[in-house]
This record gives structure tokens, C-alpha cells and sequence, in this order.
């Protein structure tokens, strides 16, 4: 039996080697350093766990591989190199066919875009390039012109220094990318070999696509006034969009800049706040808030307040879906979803965290509606791709016959809920098996980390799929958010010391 001291010192030097390795350019396009060092660690990761032992060494080599996407600091994790490698990946993936291509407004995102595809076209594939779009309007592209896959460089919601690259089946939902034959390619090489070529198309006849399709299967009567921001990021190319519809808008942020210099690239509560004021001054219907690959929209009622996404889906299933209908929904959402919905007979199902993991779920169960607790939606009937536009102009439809989206969202209780972010500094795979231990006579549902669910209260505790942070999320009934935030914080740093 290895001791524990001695596997530490080996991964120690080991790890000191990558980090020396990893700095090296010369990169062949079969194979790299880089590689090597991915798949020793690999195996490295199964030896230490193996072993029972805290994984806090070469993280930093593999944090750009995600679960469904590839994402990092750009010049460090992610590099051209990188990102010229996971083109060459996706188009062997695409056996070389038809694909579609966009990004969001990020400053590296036109360098990540050449270097990406350049390697997609040495696999022979026929690229659309789109440039800046929405990526739901590229996921319905890319369905309606039946392509193979889709590609789109963004980080989401991350910060300004952050890019990524982000992967769609050609039905336009989320890829994941572990589980498809991209890592496989990324990790092993045996690329596909041709003579790609690229045709430029305009993302303006794409959205009016996309305008008239989703015109189609909505009516909007009497007029609306919205508020859109559009968060500096892609979504600034639809605000002629709502227009067109009919409606009347005050757009804030509605100039594309990848430092998201307006609020910061994640809509939420603190940074809706100037958009919550624009809809009290102007007497706005609604307002909706994007991140800058616009996935995400952060509904604003009449009154000016921010609804949890989780009220947004209840009144959308409420008035658009019937008796037995199921709705799937992010394992971190609130517990008002399954108690509000069960008077209206509507099922609802929970699945673990993660935009592409609901988006699958929601069409493998044939579920009329999906809803993250990020501001994630999915309603099929348009698309199955998430589809913040989809669901907002719903909204619009609603309350297009009357009522104020105020007082529908006062129908449905309030549960008082908390998120709090604590940060890592080793693998988040032995913390998790510490707290599992710990809280094993609690009978937790592992699903997706591990949550606690009580008549009062429940409490999740999952490792973050994008950023090197512990989330704990608390839901209570009884007044007592405080003591129970307390209680868990405790329990999770004695778990973070052991």
C-alpha cells in the first residue's frame, strides 16, 4: 500500500513537471504536451481517489473541460492552440457535414473564433457562420436547416476574462461534451481530413427566421411595454425583434461591449436593478434581463421586482399547459415548484443542475416545460434548445389579455430562499464524500450533490460545474434561515478541514 505521503510528494513533483510542460507552444496537431498531461491526469485523479485521498493537484490543467462545455481564462487555460485542437474535435465529431457557428460579444471572442475554425475546416466540414447571435437563435437554425451540430464561443455568464466554446446537437440542444466522441478525438487525435469551406451568413435573417416562426405559435393582443436589457452581449441584436411583435421597448445595455460594461455579464437580482427602475419610470408591462450568450432571461414584473425563475415556469405552465402535463426542473429550484403545480394536477420531475442535463431530460420525457433556477427555460413546443425569448414573449402572451403579471406572480407564495458561494482550494470530490458521510443519517438525495428535505426546510450542497466553488442553497418555511445557514456553513467547513 502506497502511504499517503508518498503519493502526495509524487503528485507534487508530477504536477510541478506539468506546470513547466504546459507553458510549452510547440504544438503539433496529433499530439501535444498538453494531452499527455490531460490523460496522466486522468489517471491520476483515479489513483489518488482510489486511494481516498483530497485531489487538489493539477486542477488547474483540466478546469477548461467542463461537463457540457469547454471553458476558461482566456490566454491561460484557453488558449488558440486549445481551441483549434476542440475544432478539429467537433468537426471529426460532425463527420465533416454541415455546421453553424456564432459567438457572443467577448473581446477574445473573434481570435477563439479563427482559431476554432480553422480547425473545423482541416476535417472538410461546410461551416454558416453567423458571428454575433443569440444561442438560441442559433440552436433554431440549426434545427430548421437540419445541420449536424452547432458550435458557439462564450463563457456564459462567467466574467469578461473568461471564454469558452459551447456545443449543440443538430436538433439545437445541448450537447454534452464528456459523453460525446469530441473528447475522444480531443484526447486520442485520428482527425478527420479535408477541405472545409465557410459561408458568412447574416444573423439578421436568422433572428427574422426565428421572428416569424415563434410569431406563429403566439398572440400577443393588446400592446406591451417592455424593458429589455440586453447586458452589452449578443441579445442587443433583438431589440428590433420585440418591436416587430409589437411592442413597445426601453432597451438599457443595448450596446455590444465584451467587458459587459453596464452590469456585469450575469442577470440577477442586484444587477436587474437599474432595468427594475427603467420598468417603475416608464411603466413598463415587463422586463426580462439576459446574460451574454443570451441562454438566460431574468423575468421583472410591473411593479418593478425580480421573480424567481421558479414563478416564472408556474405561471407559464398554469396558463399554457393542463392536468398531467410534466414539467422538468433543475434539482436546485424551489420547492414551491412541485407544491404550486400539484394543485393544478401538473407533474413536475426533478433533474440535476445543468442547462444541457434539463434540455435532455425535457425532451427524452416528452415534458412540456423545463426551468433552471439561473433563469434557464426550455418549452419545446418552440424549440429544445433554452430560450429566454420563447419564454418571455409567453409571458407577453399572458398578459397580453389583461392581467398584470404582478398579480399573477403575488398568486404564488413566497419561500424564503438563500444561495451561498464558498470557495474551494482542493477537489471538490473529497469534500463532497466527507459531507456525505457526515450527513448520511439525514437520508440525502444524491442526484445531483447532496439535499436535505424536510417538512420546513430543504437544503442542497453541490460543487459548482463551473467554477471552483461549493454552493449551498437553503429553502426554509419556518423563519429560521439564519440558524440554518449557520448550521451548514459549520458542517461544511469541518468537512473542508478533515
Amino acid at each position: 500500500m502506497i502511504s499517503r505521503r508518498s503519493l502526495k510528494l509524487s503528485f507534487f513533483f508530477f504536477y510541478s513537471l506539468c506546470l513547466l510542460l504546459s507553458q510549452i507552444r510547440m504544438i503539433n496537431f496529433s499530439l501535444n504536451f498538453r494531452e499527455i498531461i490531460l490523460d496522466s491526469w486522468i489517471s491520476a485523479r483515479l489513483c489518488l481517489a482510489e486511494n481516498n485521498l483530497s485531489v487538489w493537484v493539477l486542477e488547474s490543467i483540466v478546469t477548461v473541460f467542463r461537463a457540457y462545455d469547454v471553458r476558461g481564462v482566456y490566454g491561460t487555460d484557453l488558449t488558440e492552440d486549445l481551441a483549434r485542437r476542440v475544432g478539429a474535435s467537433f468537426g471529426s465529431f460532425a463527420e465533416g457535414g454541415s455546421v453553424s457557428l456564432g459567438r457572443d460579444t467577448r473581446i477574445s471572442g473573434p481570435s477563439l473564433e479563427k482559431a476554432f475554425l480553422e480547425g473545423v475546416l482541416t476535417t472538410g466540414c461546410q461551416v454558416k457562420s453567423y458571428g454575433i447571435i443569440p444561442i438560441a437563435v442559433l440552436s433554431f437554425i440549426t434545427s430548421k436547416m437540419r445541420l449536424k451540430a452547432a458550435a458557439y464561443i462564450s463563457a456564459s455568464h462567467n466574467p469578461p476574462e473568461y471564454n469558452g466554446v459551447r456545443f449543440r446537437t443538430g436538433d439545437g440542444y445541448g450537447l454534452l461534451y464528456q459523453e460525446s466522441s469530441i473528447m475522444k478525438f480531443y484526447r486520442e487525435g485520428g482527425f478527420l481530413s479535408g477541405k472545409g469551406r465557410v459561408e458568412d451568413r447574416s444573423s439578421g435573417d436568422a433572428i427574422e427566421d426565428y421572428r416569424c416562426y415563434v410569431a406563429d405559435k403566439l398572440h400577443i393582443g393588446n400592446p406591451l411595454r417592455a424593458v429589455l436589457d440586453m447586458g452589452n452581449g449578443s441579445a442587443c441584436t433583438m431589440s428590433s425583434f420585440y418591436e416587430r411583435l409589437g411592442m413597445e421597448c426601453s432597451v438599457i445595455n443595448g450596446t455590444m461591449n465584451g467587458l459587459f460594461p453596464g452590469r456585469g455579464p450575469a442577470p440577477n437580482d442586484e444587477s436587474l436593478q437599474p432595468a427594475c427602475q427603467e420598468v417603475r419610470k416608464t411603466k413598463a408591462d415587463f422586463g426580462v434581463g439576459f446574460d451574454p450568450d443570451a441562454d438566460r432571461g431574468i423575468v421583472i414584473d410591473d411593479l418593478g421586482r425580480v421573480l424567481p425563475p421558479e414563478k416564472v415556469a408556474i405561471i407559464i405552465a398554469r396558463r399554457r399547459y393542463k392536468r398531467g402535463d410534466l414539467v422538468i426542473s433543475g434539482f436546485d429550484c424551489s420547492m414551491m415548484l412541485e407544491r404550486e403545480l400539484q394543485k393544478d394536477g401538473i407533474r413536475v420531475v426533478r433533474e440535476r443542475v445543468g442547462d444541457v442535463f434539463v434540455a435532455n431530460r425535457v425532451k427524452n420525457e416528452n415534458a412540456v416545460l423545463g426551468v433552471e433556477r439561473s433563469g434557464h427555460f426550455f418549452l419545446p413546443e418552440f424549440q429544445y434548445s433554452d430560450d429566454p425569448f420563447a419564454m418571455s414573449l409567453s409571458i407577453a402572451e399572458i398578459i397580453s389579455k389583461g392581467e398584470k403579471l404582478s398579480s399573477l406572480a403575488d398568486e404564488i407564495p413566497d419561500y424564503p430562499y438563500k444561495q451561498i458561494s464558498i470557495r474551494l482550494s482542493e477537489d471538490p470530490a473529497g469534500v463532497m464524500r466527507q459531507l456525505a458521510d457526515d450527513l448520511a443519517r439525514m437520508e440525502p438525495n444524491t442526484l445531483d450533490g447532496l439535499k436535505i428535505t424536510t417538512d420546513s426546510y430543504s437544503v442542497l450542497i453541490r460543487p459548482s460545474n463551473t467554477e471552483p466553488i461549493l454552493r449551498l442553497y437553503i429553502e426554509t418555511a419556518a423563519g429560521d434561515m439564519a440558524e440554518l445557514q449557520d448550521r451548514y456553513e459549520k458542517i461544511i467547513h469541518r468537512a473542508m478541514k478533515t
